[in-house]
């Protein structure tokens, strides 16, 4: 995996203006073709994607049997099945299971050592992943009150372009933190696709049993999550949050960094994950021997869930930047 090549800031630039691509080295590529391909996942994932034509693309969730996080997988239809993103390191044991889920349905599951994922904002005449976070959805809900676009897309292909200037992951990193888009690597054992507000990209709230679904349900219906995801805002622009540094509001720690990044116009910012009850107040963040003040941008608010007694009053009044 590139990090960079000599300049992330600059790479950020280009890559938001379609200058430049980044090779998803950090993903693999898994196919499933054969009759039953997309109603036999259809029936494993939180997403709804028996309505897929070739060539549209949509995210969707493993969840352990109690609702947590596993697995992301962006999803590209073929007119022979699938085609699935995964995350590298955690391929061989989504290829593993899948296998294990076969049974007697007609379907193949494969590894496409071939294919390589590569990112950015700009075209390209090859298989493509639409990323549907920023936008609105009819069969899903959304916490936030308001995102930013995001227009980001990947490619399945086996060469790479030759008109676009390379970047390294860190520029993706910093741009995909800067509008609070989750990824896989942001997730612990504990994870709700809730905290995340995973629900609008990757989750139909209106499809039919899958593994997990009914906690899904009773935290949206009836529930709140325990955490919620916000972007901090670093005072001291050299400094760098790492994951698992730990976020505290005054001295009582309240939550985790996810994800941290140098953005071009924002600085240091970083994901973190909080107590769901954290006021909407500057925090800090605890790096080395340092604690570091930063302030909160609001991503999945406090109030989150219990659908089931909409409308409520909101408690908290949301601040920071939108």
């Amino acid at each position: 995996m590139t990090d960079h090549f000599g300049n992330p800031l600059l790479e950020q630039r280009k890559l938001l203006a379609g200058e430049a691509f980044v090779q998803r080295s950090d993903q693999g590529v898994i196919e499933i073709v054969g009759s039953d391909a997309k109603s036999w996942l259809h029936s494993l994932l939180s997403q709804n994607i028996l309505n897929l034509e070739s060539g549209m693309s949509t995210e969707a969730l493993l969840l352990t049997p109690q609702g947590h996080v596993e697995q992301q997988l962006k999803i590209i239809a073929t007119d022979q099945g699938v085609l699935v993103i995964v995350a590298a390191s955690k391929l061989e044991a989504m290829l593993a299971w899948l296998t294990k889920m076969i049974f007697r349905s007609k379907v193949d599951v494969s590894k496409r050592k071939d294919l390589v994922c590569i990112g950015g904002f700009f075209d390209f005449d090859e298989p493509f992943w639409v990323d549907g976070f920023s936008l609105e959805s009819k069969f899903s809900v959304r916490y936030a009150e308001s995102r930013e676009e995001f227009a980001y897309r990947e490619y399945l292909t086996d060469s790479v372009p030759t008109d676009l200037a390379p970047a390294g992951l860190l520029a993706y990193q910093a741009l995909r933190i800067a509008v609070g888009r989750p990824e896989i690597d942001d997730i612990d054992i504990r994870s709700l696709p809730h905290e995340f507000d995973w629900l609008s990209s990757a989750v139909h709230m209106s499809k039919g049993c899958y593994r997990g679904q009914e906690a899904v349900a009773k935290v949206h219906n009836l529930g709140h999550p325990p955490r919620r995801l916000i972007i901090l805002h670093l005072e001291q622009g050299d400094s760098l949050a790492a994951k698992d540094d730990k976020v505290f509001y005054q001295d009582k720690e309240v939550g985790t960094i996810r994800a941290g990044a140098l953005h071009y116009e924002e600085g240091s910012i970083a994901l973190a994950l909080v107590n769901r009850n954290t006021p909407y107040l500057d925090l800090s963040i605890e790096i080395g021997s340092q604690r570091i003040l930063a302030t909160q941008q609001v991503l999945v608010p406090h109030d989150a869930g219990k659908a089931a007694n909409l409308p409520r009053p909101a408690a908290f009044k949301l601040t920071g930047k939108k």
